[in-house]
């Protein structure tokens, strides 16, 4: 499949220095894929699916641009969140970046139901002049992942 973001396993990992409980997940972007940790602090892996399928719908329906959050923590508690950003390219083009949200760099008060106006407009090159780590995908390498999330018992097309 050329996108997918989802958890690895039903079991939630424990860091043994701190004691903080952790889901291990995984996103599939063409031919790469990233391990990532999300905080079971404040929600539970269902938490951050239901954030993700609705971005996706979202992003589907026409916004142009879009956050998975993958890592999250209220500002209360932690100094960040981490996030896939989508955006919306040229035809059906999609441009992915992985991100950090520093709540301390907003000019307002962070919200989650509104985390994707927290996302800043698409750069390409960072400023210290290095290019930024970004993968590319279509609208229907999208189109079929959200299909198949919220169908998951439904094999591919063409699978028999």
């Amino acid at each position: 499949m050329a996108f997918s973001i989802c958890f690895t396993t039903h079991a939630d990992y424990i860091d043994e220095d701190n004691g903080d409980r952790y889901a291990v997940g995984r996103i599939t972007i063409g031919e790469f894929e990233e391990n990532f940790r999300s905080s079971l602090f404040e929600w539970e892996k269902q938490t951050y699916e239901a954030q993700w399928l609705h971005s996706l719908e979202r992003f589907l329906a026409g916004a142009q641009s879009a956050v998975l959050i993958t890592f999250y923590v209220n500002p209360k508690e932690s100094s960040n969140l981490e996030w896939w950003a989508l955006y919306r390219g040229d035809g059906d083009t999609v441009h992915i970046q992985n991100q950090l949200l520093f709540y301390n760099q907003l000019n307002r008060e962070f919200s989650i139901a509104e985390a994707s106006n927290f996302l800043r407009d698409r750069r390409t090159v960072s400023e210290d002049g290095d290019p930024i780590s970004e993968w590319h995908l279509t609208l229907g390498d999208l189109e079929l992942f959200l299909k198949q999330m919220r169908h998951p018992n439904n094999a591919p097309h063409g699978a028999s």
